[in-house]
């Protein structure tokens, strides 16, 4: 990892644990292109944390817009699953 993503993740762990009480519903929004198997890779990486899920559609069909709500117990948690999502080839966290 490089140290301007270290320095990243270090800074964002900071600014959730300012924030939040832990353990609390954390949002996490996404976008990827509408192709099935990115939808089920992102899908996936959030299977098995009861998540409520929501998705949009951009006008022309190209891009489908995620949103997650999980319960996470901490800030490292949070990180761990942003930096597991952002292997997914082309996929846009915000």
């Amino acid at each position: 990892m490089s140290k301007k993503t270290e320095s990243f993740y270090n800074n964002l762990k900071i600014k959730l644990n300012e924030i939040h009480n832990w353990p609390t519903k954390y949002v996490f929004k996404f976008i990827v292109l509408n192709n099935k198997d990115k939808i089920d890779e992102l899908n996936h990486e959030f299977l098995n944390l009861n998540s409520k899920i929501t998705k949009n559609y951009s006008s022309k069909n190209k891009y489908v817009s995620f949103t997650f709500i999980v319960k996470l117990d901490s800030a490292n948690d949070v990180i761990k699953k942003y930096k597991e999502v952002s292997k997914i080839d082309g996929i846009i966290s915000l």
